[in-house]
């Protein structure tokens, strides 16, 4: 019998994703639009329809609820094919459910910007030069060490870590400073090269990459397949170095001159 971690609901799925959680052995459901394709991998008694009507009269979210109790499922995961609307209901179900869903407990490590820079000190690639800070003028000092352009990462008093400021010269340090509130900060070096959005599903420590999405200014959907080959290797290094065992996960990647850097990691499938 399945486990909680390998039970999966996919939400909008798309064929890339349904093929990559068939690949990484998760046990799936499916909800999908009136008129899409059903997915040859998943069991039709699997499959359920939910047309747009379904997420403003709370349709979806009692049956997203309802799956989630009735079969112990542990991963809700959103696909390309939901929009916004759709998304908001799975973070909703995801809240109420908070505690039931599977969590991987390295997840944590890989969403929090200082526990990821002190992880991926022992990769293979050099680390990003940041500085950990616990004010506003010891992030403005470590800003002075780096140099600019920097980034600076804040986290506010109920342990969130917000967006991050980019500081790229004195006079918007300074500005930088005179709005922020004091706490603790990370400054890292502004990684500079073509960024890469990374969609990842885990099961038992094997890694599936679902999709590689180049992102800025000129992106494109098809990457080379030398860009594709770093980025992957250096998302896979990282989540072997968490530990990350199971679940869906989303890291952003630059490719700079020196080789692909880890910039930041999210849940997946949101």
């Amino acid at each position: 019998m399945a486990s909680v971690a390998e039970r999966m609901l996919l939400v909008m799925p798309g064929d890339g994703l349904v093929r990559s959680a068939v690949a990484a052995g998760f046990d799936l459901w499916a909800v999908m639009r009136p008129g899409e394709p059903l997915p040859d991998a998943v069991r039709v008694e699997r499959v359920f329809v939910a047309g747009p009507a379904a997420v403003t009269d709370g349709t979806l979210h009692s049956l997203l609820t309802g799956l989630v109790r009735r079969f112990g499922i542990g991963q809700l995961v959103c696909g390309p094919g939901a929009g916004d609307d759709v998304r908001g209901v799975v973070r909703r179900v995801r809240r109420e459910r908070d505690g039931v869903l599977w969590r991987d407990p390295a997840a944590e490590r890989l969403r929090d910007p200082v526990a990821l820079r002190r992880l991926l000190r022992g990769g293979t690639l050099p680390p990003v030069r940041a500085e950990e800070a616990l004010g506003i003028a010891q992030a403005c000092a470590a800003v002075d060490r780096i140099g600019v352009p920097a980034v600076i990462k804040s986290r506010h008093e109920d342990g969130r870590w917000g967006g991050p400021a980019f500081v790229r010269d004195a006079e918007s340090l300074a500005l930088w400073a005179k709005a922020a509130v004091d706490g603790p900060h990370l400054v890292e070096e502004l990684l500079v090269g073509p960024r890469y959005r990374v969609q990842t599903l885990s099961l038992g420590g094997m890694h599936h990459v679902v999709s590689v999405v180049r992102e800025g200014p000129g992106a494109v959907t098809g990457v080379g397949a030398d860009e594709v080959s770093r980025v992957r290797s250096c998302v896979r290094e990282l989540l072997d170095l968490a530990g990350f065992a199971g679940g869906a996960m989303r890291t952003d990647a630059v490719l700079t001159p020196t080789g692909a850097r880890i910039a930041s990691c999210a849940d997946g499938g949101l």
